[in-house]
């Protein structure tokens, strides 16, 4: 605000000097003053007017990014649960088996995360870093065919979210992770192994 308050400070000033100029074009033109000097008085005048129209954009400006500032979300998720855009997202520190923590989060209102963009994977992985942590991806259903339990979407394989040559489809490895021993990527491992989890649900409006 303090910007803003300087800001329009200067324009007043730069106003005032403007009506001055003004005053003297009009006694020079009275008094039958050369052209030389009104043309200097004009031209003074059309350069304050130029400062002046900066200054009035710069303040406007300075507003805008004030309010933007003060914008209030109107979306927010519960305490312990971590918001990214529309959803909120919880990691569970204790340790199930994947169809156990599925039930952990249902528990919860929620599902096993489902994951869409590179944003959003990203920053589960941060969250998940350091610790093998279930997500709601497998291929129980149909073994090689991906799908997100929380809504049965098949998961069309995005590679670099996947640690090297994986996933493997070795047998009785159907459920997917992120996995510390290949920086922290996906791995498919067989659900049975007991890992951290995430739970996914909508942000609430306030």
């Amino acid at each position: 605000m303090q910007c803003s308050s300087t800001a329009v400070a200067s324009c007043l000033r730069l106003l005032a000097t403007i009506f001055l100029l003004l005053a003297m074009a009009g006694r020079c033109h009275s008094q039958q003053m050369d052209h030389i000097q009104l043309s200097r008085i004009s031209g003074s005048i059309e350069d304050l007017t130029h400062v002046v129209q900066e200054l009035s954009e710069n303040v406007t400006s300075e507003i805008r990014k004030i309010f933007n500032l003060l914008a209030i979300d109107p979306l927010y998720c519960e305490n312990g649960w971590l918001k990214l855009r529309s959803s909120c997202y919880f990691v569970g520190k204790d340790t199930s088996n994947w169809e156990r923590s599925r039930q952990k989060c249902l528990a919860l209102d929620s599902d096993l995360v489902k994951i869409t963009r590179d944003e959003e994977y990203n920053f589960l992985r941060d969250l998940a870093k350091g610790h093998n942590t279930y997500v709601g991806l497998s291929d129980l259903q149909e073994k090689g065919i991906y799908r997100w339990v929380a809504d049965d979407t098949i998961h069309q394989i995005v590679e670099s979210w996947w640690a090297v040559n994986e996933p493997s489809g070795s047998p009785g490895e159907n459920c997917i992770h992120f996995y510390v021993v290949s920086d922290d990527r996906f791995n498919d491992i067989n659900c049975g192994d007991e890992l951290r989890y995430i739970c996914e649900k909508p942000a609430q409006r306030a």
